[in-house]
């Protein structure tokens, strides 16, 4: 699904930020929204393997740039895609950002310390 990109896309990513997984919240075909765990407010509150950038869109900003140092903890992917695009623009992949295609995995075991009690998103997702 990546392939299709025009400018970026984004998805599910599972076993993420505590929990089974985080996801962009999609309304009639557009992002309005993140599901996840921690900082909900960050303006876009995804993790690294949940987008993809076309090479048209970093050819077109030369300097953008994905800070290694200098960003605050957890805004690493916010900092770089507010260089490129906004959230109006992104292209949701995996049937409306419904279905987990991406993990985020570790050799160890799985932290599931901010999952919800109680199942809260609005779509139930198998992980």
């Amino acid at each position: 699904q990546m392939r299709t990109t025009r400018k970026v896309s984004v998805w599910p990513v599972g076993l993420v930020g505590g929990r089974r997984y985080e996801r962009p919240v999609v309304e009639n075909g557009k992002v309005v929204g993140w599901y996840t765990g921690w900082r909900a407010d960050r303006p876009f509150a995804i993790d690294m393997a949940g987008f993809a950038v076309s090479l048209q869109v970093i050819l077109s900003h030369p300097k953008a740039v994905f800070k290694r140092r200098g960003s605050q903890p957890g805004m690493q992917e916010s900092d770089f895609l507010k260089q490129i695009t906004t959230v109006e623009e992104l292209e949701p992949k995996a049937s409306n950002c419904t279905k987990v295609l991406v993990w985020h995995t570790r050799t160890e075991k799985v932290n599931l310390a901010n999952e919800p009690k109680y199942h809260l998103d609005t779509v139930n997702i198998e992980v």
